[in-house]
């Protein structure tokens, strides 16, 4: 059977399993009783039902799937990456951020600019960064959905600030950002189908282009075809299309994808047969799935944002591509990596550790005594009464700094990856998960919440490991994986706060890492913990550092190297865990204090572990006294404001690598 054939039933069986469902969702919705209400008012109810609520969520569903998929299919075919899409290269996250700000801090802009075009300038800005991003290493695929998954990340944590300083608009925000197909009447589809059809009238004109462009770039250029020039407009035509379906419906990810995989499965060879069936495809893959969610709502009375059921679809999509589509490349810790960026001029080593010394001693000074109030920032001085509340704050801040610092550089030297973080790996959002499902399922007291968040991040590691054994851990696809899963439980965890329930609020705080409830005498048993810990690895430091080398070299010194591993899991898991507990789940600190302290010439598991400790109680210092500063009277939570300058950081130095 032809490639065309197989895309035409496949097409056909999506439409058959979607009509059974539309017509099973008609008949019971039309059979449903209306209680004291004549038969006239009944007749019109339901046919406003009919009319104006279930057809126009049948066709957007059509229209939002296959603008998403034919958006896909182009940004692969002008970046020549099977991995491509609006949710990889953080397109879907850039308007996002783009919509959720002006709607929060300026929306008098509104009344000047549609919010498909604010939506617009915010994902075609995330864009160019991925770009940018990317540029020195040729756009090479991996490194572009490092750089997007990376910056998807970064731009949820800024996200997550936005939304603690309006609490009252964060249920209509989480719905949002769900994804949600339920239409009143037929305006939006009318916007909707105007975008479509001026997107069908410009790929026309593109057409003979692209079957060109498939040839390979070197070829379409020697053809006389403008292949920046089309990059171009490909670019800012995939922007605005998805920034469109992003201001009517919220955040639909990984469908587009799905559709583009079955079509790159297929090998169709003509252009236009690629831009029809992935429209077609992902329109139908949209459209059943949210049809199968609400015959689930039905019979379970319990609503499922197609969003966010989208990205758990496109969670194991994505790693299949991971480890079958995406070509071999060269590894993320060679010469050109991060780990051996000129980016810093290193000195001598007795200066290092003085100007790290020097830098905490100020910082704790600045910390403890400058504080913003509506006169500016002024010397408190040594107030004790402002000494209780700070100190406490401080001490857990430095511990969680300490306690992912080193798990960062065991994670790096277990794993051979000089990326490897409890961030990027998906280990944070692992614990952070297991206690979220703990205290909506049994509430807060029924265990201490560092066991199951240790069993979670356990589990979560050894899943990472597991599925990159046959790939012998290759430290590109080791972090792709680990940002995947992340993804997944992030959708996970927005499913629990779309559901409106009380306990939210309390969780939305405990993610966001704030260390406001910090005690004076919890602060300092967490501290003197990360202390002890770090003794023990600085004890057992040689034999740890013998894990990086090759494990048969490791077995001849003397060296059980699978103990050794097992016994730096669980060690790692309990820094996650408490670390986790302090700041919540993501904060960059795991992976850009090791980073720097490589940056800066350290290459010795002992110098690591104790350089990183440093930087990493730099790091979450300054991210306390900010988030208490920077925005008087709010507060910006330690671990979000960790985020924002971890993150800030660490695209600055993929962006030089």
């Amino acid at each position: 059977m032809s490639a065309l054939k197989k895309i035409i039933l496949i097409n056909l069986s999506l439409f058959l399993l979607a009509l059974i469902a539309i017509v099973w969702i008609i008949v019971h919705e039309l059979h449903q009783p209306f209680l004291q209400v004549d038969l006239i008012q009944v007749s019109v109810l339901k046919r406003i039902i009919l009319v104006d609520n279930w057809l126009p969520r049948f066709t957007m569903a059509l229209l939002v799937g296959g603008a998403l998929g034919i958006s896909t299919i182009i940004l692969q075919q002008v970046t020549y990456n099977p991995l491509a899409s609006d949710s990889t290269l953080a397109v879907s996250s850039g308007a996002y951020i783009a919509l959720l700000g002006t709607h929060l801090f300026i929306p008098s802009l509104l009344l000047w600019l549609s919010s498909a075009m604010i939506a617009f300038f915010g994902g075609l800005a995330s864009l160019l960064l991925v770009f940018m991003m990317s540029y020195r290493n040729q756009f090479l695929p991996i490194r572009m959905l490092l750089s997007g998954l990376i910056l998807n990340l970064y731009l949820g944590a800024l996200a997550t600030a936005l939304v603690i300083f309006h609490p009252e608009a964060a249920k209509n925000i989480f719905a949002w950002q769900a994804g949600s197909l339920i239409q009143d009447s037929w305006h939006d589809v009318k916007q909707i189908v105007i975008v479509s059809l001026i997107a069908f009238a410009i790929l026309i004109l593109l057409l003979r282009s692209f079957e060109v462009m498939q040839l390979g770039e070197t070829q379409a250029k020697s053809l006389g075809v403008p292949v920046v020039v089309i990059r171009v407009v490909c670019i800012l035509f995939v922007a605005y299309l998805c920034a469109t379906t992003l201001s009517l419906v919220g955040m639909i990810g990984f469908i587009g994808l799905a559709a583009a995989t079955m079509i790159n499965q297929l090998q169709l060879t003509k252009a236009w047969h690629k831009l029809l069936f992935s429209y077609t495809t992902a329109g139908l893959i949209l459209l059943l799935t949210d049809c199968l969610l609400v015959i689930i709502q039905f019979y379970c009375s319990f609503y499922l944002p197609v969003g966010t059921v989208s990205a758990f679809i496109g969670t194991p999509l994505l790693l299949y591509l991971i480890f079958k589509a995406l070509p071999t490349t060269i590894s993320i810790s060679n010469s050109n990596s991060l780990t051996r960026c000129d980016l810093l001029t290193p000195i001598k080593t007795r200066g290092h550790w003085i100007l790290a010394i020097l830098i905490i001693l100020i910082l704790l000074w600045s910390s403890l005594t400058i504080s913003n109030t509506q006169y500016g920032f002024i010397s408190t001085g040594w107030n004790h009464s402002l000494l209780n509340i700070k100190l406490p704050r401080i001490i857990t801040a430095i511990s969680a700094g300490i306690m992912l610092s080193m798990c960062g550089v065991l994670l790096q030297c277990m794993t051979h990856n000089s990326l490897a973080s409890p961030d990027l790996l998906g280990i944070s959002s692992g614990a952070a998960i297991a206690i979220i499902v703990t205290v909506m399922a049994m509430g807060y007291d029924i265990m201490p919440l560092w066991l199951p968040g240790l069993l979670g991040a356990l589990l979560t590691f050894l899943f990472i490991i597991a599925i990159n054994i046959k790939n012998k851990f290759q430290p590109e696809k080791v972090i792709l994986t680990g940002i995947a899963f992340a993804a997944f439980l992030t959708a996970l965890i927005q499913l629990f706060l779309v559901t409106g329930d009380p306990r939210i609020q309390y969780l939305l705080i405990w993610l966001s890492g704030s260390t406001y409830s910090s005690g004076l005498l919890s602060s300092v048993v967490i501290f003197l913990v990360a202390l002890f810990i770090l003794f023990i690895l600085l004890i057992f430091s040689r034999p740890i550092s013998l894990l990086e080398l090759p494990e048969n070299m490791s077995n001849a010194l003397g060296m059980n190297s699978n103990i050794a591993r097992f016994l730096l899991i669980v060690v790692s898991t309990i820094l996650i865990t408490l670390a986790t507990l302090q700041i919540g789940p993501l904060s960059f600190i795991g992976l850009l204090a090791p980073l720097i302290t490589r940056i800066i010439g350290y290459h010795f598991i002992r110098s690591q572990l104790l350089m990183s400790s440093l930087i990493g109680s730099i790091l979450m210092i300054a991210a306390d006294w900010l988030g208490r500063n920077i925005m008087f009277p709010y507060e910006i939570p330690t671990g979000v404001m960790a985020s924002l300058i971890g993150g800030s950081c660490f695209i600055y130095l993929i962006r030089r690598s």
